[in-house]
């Protein structure tokens, strides 16, 4: 192949490549706003800290490598507004229980963790 050939396959792979980023980069999925309400690292079962959700929908997603796992949002009074599946390890070398659960704003929430063991929770709002 002689060097002007190489070139144009060159600039025709680069530009490829780029129209690729750019089209995954702005796919919907991706180019969702996503902000932070809440995350929190503990181990067995704790009530978290008040967060606040301001419109729209929110996500909670866990991992856990306890025995077992339930996650709740609960109001400012502690009632139950909905609850993950019950979650169970049954051997150490089990994979790490995983999940979300997806809620609607806004309000005022928290979290109620039944688990044995650790875990890690994140509540994401997402603006579609």
């Amino acid at each position: 192949m002689n060097l002007v050939s190489r070139k144009i396959h060159a600039f025709l792979l680069i530009a490829a490549i780029s129209v690729a980023a750019v089209s995954f980069a702005s796919n919907s999925v991706f180019a969702q706003v996503v902000t932070l309400l809440f995350e929190g690292r503990d181990a067995d079962s704790k009530t978290t800290a008040v967060f606040e959700a301001q419109n729209g929908p929110f996500e909670i997603r866990w991992s856990a490598t306890g025995g077992e796992f339930l996650v709740k949002v609960l109001d400012e009074k502690d009632s139950s507004l909905v609850s993950s599946p019950p979650q169970e390890r049954k051997d150490a070398g089990d994979p790490p229980m995983t999940g979300n659960l997806a809620f609607e704003g806004p309000g005022t929430f928290k979290l109620g963790v039944v688990a044995s063991g650790p875990w890690h929770i994140r509540v994401i709002q997402t603006n579609r």
